[in-house]
């Protein structure tokens, strides 16, 4: 879920996460204050209890003070835990519980009995109270939980969501305490919580799950519908034994693979979503048919190791050593921080949860990651609760706040590494291995599909085609069809009266045509300028060259075409290049809207692309369709655009140039600006 949970701007990404966490910065360093802390953290730490400190010690350190945060920092009666907390400072915390780190809460309990921090009576009495508390008292709609809540009354915390995500990670917590304490009363409490939730009403008539409820709004039109950190969200509602979801809901979400630095792997950013499943989930040496999840992580981690160590020039706080980008507090509020491949967003801000909760990924990494944190950087960064959420040397900036969901996937995962204890636990619940059997997992591991860009077959038309948008020149040829199966991000209705487009595309010496019919069931289009991308609109990105589209390099080409209603007219701008005066006379588009959709008929001058056509050379492509509904929810559909190595470069499509011949038509190409030629003179 772009999310953490994973829904940024996908983002969902980052399933995401933005709007599973709120709260505000509490306060930043003055000048004075940074150029000091700048220099303790420069500096080695000189308190002995500081240094030395073997990997053992430091790991049961760091886990300590995180588990202190979750018992410290829960309600006495609800057992509710607070989102988030001070770090260096005795003052009021935050107003609301989060029900997903009241899961982490219940887990960090068992590990605190494992540890001997807590005893095993009072740690039972504290979840027999918290599970009690949810089943009777908290508010809940068909069995889901709101996002926070009032930690005393348990009631809805302001606009609250019910939130399917947080929901499932509550449940997790709650299910593991039913496991490790083998207690009656604990176990049928966590299953009749379990029991009671609805899982088919949150699809809300779809094939995988909305991503939230309000009374207010009912359904978010977003779903939990591309991999992310919803693993365990899905194979809870697969495994459960009273409102169980269909085992091809499996398969409904999306799993977008890409490359960076030589890693292979699904596409989704922040390093949370890599990690939370796997707090409850021991997917070593298992796949599903779709991917080895537990190698993804692993590779993801690296990638966003090595994509620190890249950016090091550039950001102080980046190094071999420092690293992990993730959804965290920011110098600028709670941002989704990721690295590639995918849409990546960082600045210089790092999170100690993300390498350490990657410590069952990459063991020496994460190791030698904590240790700098705690040595190198120290003061500033380690308060009551351990390591604060997150630092940005490069703007004098560190939290002052811990959150209870990275100090919780800190803490888990540090005891996965340590002794399996949660992954041992949680084999014994019956329902997730029933639903990860239903899934499809089996044995051994498996490597991710990496198809060849597709072709596509551009019909020679020697003399071109009259541009006026009723496509009545084109050849008769099979069209690409895209539709729901090459959405990139959002989500669309099952019916394809959402959103579908069939295209065609064809050459002469003097340019490319494109042809795009559109289903859409509502056309907005009301920007100007590199503001159309807001609209409705086609999109192609190309790279002559063939080297890899990079990202607003002016070699390579974004070029957006939105119908004008009432009109033949077409918006064009090409947002790589200073814009649409870069293409006058050198594109060129008619069209029209009507009540379904769409029509786009268009071509650009080989000149524009410094592309020499001729038979049977590829040209690298993308077409891309990007959809705003009334309600302003958006979704794109593509056809072939793959993150591959290299930060914001991405291998395309393959449109060949074929002979095809037999369509004499005057060559027109007309821009519809002022000066130009109009629909039906020749250029010549």
């Amino acid at each position: 879920m772009f999310l953490a949970g994973s829904r940024s701007a996908r983002v969902q990404a980052a399933g995401g996460e933005q709007e599973r966490r709120s709260g505000k910065l509490r306060g930043t360093l003055s000048a004075v204050l940074f150029f000091s802390l700048l220099f303790v953290q420069l500096q080695p730490l000189s308190a002995n209890d500081r240094l030395g400190l073997s990997d053992e010690a430091l790991l049961d350190l760091i886990s300590r003070k995180a588990f202190d945060y979750f018992t410290a920092e829960k309600h006495p009666v609800s057992g509710l835990v607070s989102d988030r907390a001070p770090n260096f400072k005795r003052s009021a915390g935050t107003a609301f519980a989060s029900i997903a780190g009241t899961g982490f809460g219940l887990t960090a309990l068992g590990v605190g009995v494992h540890r001997g921090w807590i005893d095993r009576e009072s740690a039972a009495s504290s979840v027999g109270r918290t599970l009690d508390f949810f089943l009777h008292q908290a508010q809940q709609e068909k069995g889901f939980f709101y996002h926070f809540m009032d930690p005393k009354t348990g009631k809805r915390s302001g606009k609250s969501e019910l939130s399917p995500i947080d929901t499932a990670l509550f449940l997790a917590g709650a299910l593991f305490a039913a496991e490790y304490f083998e207690d009656p009363e604990i176990r049928s409490m966590a299953e009749e919580i379990y029991r009671r939730v609805q899982w088919p009403w949150m699809r809300n008539g779809g094939k995988t799950l909305s991503l939230a409820w309000t009374p207010e709004e009912g359904f978010n039109k977003r779903r939990w519908d591309h991999y992310d950190e919803s693993m365990i969200l899905y194979l809870l509602a697969i495994g459960s034994q009273s409102h169980p979801l269909p085992p091809s809901v499996w398969g409904e979400i999306a799993r977008p693979a890409g490359s960076y630095a030589g890693h292979r792997l699904i596409q989704m950013p922040p390093l949370f979503t890599h990690q939370y499943s796997h707090i409850w989930i021991d997917f070593r040496n298992k796949n599903d048919g779709h991917a080895d999840y537990f190698l993804n992580s692993v590779r993801a981690t690296l990638a966003n190791r090595e994509f620190c160590i890249r950016q090091a020039s550039k950001f102080s706080t980046y190094g071999p050593n420092s690293w992990g980008l993730t959804a965290s507090d920011g110098p600028f509020g709670y941002r989704a921080y990721g690295a590639p491949p995918g849409w990546a967003a960082h600045d210089g801000t790092l999170a100690p949860t993300a390498c350490g909760a990657s410590i069952v990924f990459t063991p020496k990494e994460s190791m030698a990651c904590l240790r700098h944190f705690y040595e190198k950087i120290g003061a500033p960064l380690w308060g009551t609760y351990g390591f604060s959420d997150a630092f940005n040397l490069d703007r004098g900036w560190f939290a002052e706040d811990v959150l209870a969901i990275d100090q919780g996937a800190l803490l888990l995962m540090i005891e996965n590494y340590r002794s399996g204890l949660i992954w041992e636990t949680m084999k014994k619940n019956r329902e997730l291995s029933s639903a990860m059997e239903k899934a499809g997992f089996r044995e051994g591991t498996f490597e991710l599909p990496w198809p060849d860009p597709p072709r596509f077959k551009a019909a020679h038309l020697p003399q071109g085609l009259r541009l006026d948008g009723y496509l009545k020149d084109w050849p008769g040829s099979i069209p690409l069809v895209l539709d729901k199966k090459n959405r990139e991000v959002g989500h669309f209705q099952d019916d394809d009266k959402d959103l579908r487009a069939s295209a065609r595309f064809a050459w002469s010496p003097e340019a490319l045509y494109f042809s795009v019919i559109v289903t859409d069931d509502s056309v907005i289009a009301k920007r100007k300028g590199p503001q159309i991308a807001l609209d409705d609109i086609v999109e192609l990105y190309i790279d002559p060259d063939g080297d890899g589209l990079k990202w607003k390099d002016s070699r390579d080409f974004q070029i957006g075409f939105r119908p004008e209603p009432g009109t033949d007219d077409v918006q064009i701008w090409s947002w790589f290049q200073p814009g649409q005066e870069s293409g006058r006379g050198m594109i060129a588009a008619r069209g029209f809207t009507h009540e379904n959709g769409y029509v786009i008929e268009g071509g650009i001058r080989w000149p524009l692309l410094d592309f020499e056509p001729e038979e049977g050379r590829v040209l690298k492509l993308s077409l891309a369709v990007h959809d705003i509904d009334k309600d302003r929810s958006e979704g794109k559909i593509q056809w072939f655009f793959r993150n591959e190595e290299d930060f914001e470069r991405f291998n395309l499509g393959e449109i060949v140039l074929e002979p095809r011949g037999g369509f004499a038509r005057t060559a027109v190409l007309s821009s519809g600006s002022e000066g130009a030629p109009s629909p039906g003179e020749s250029l010549d």
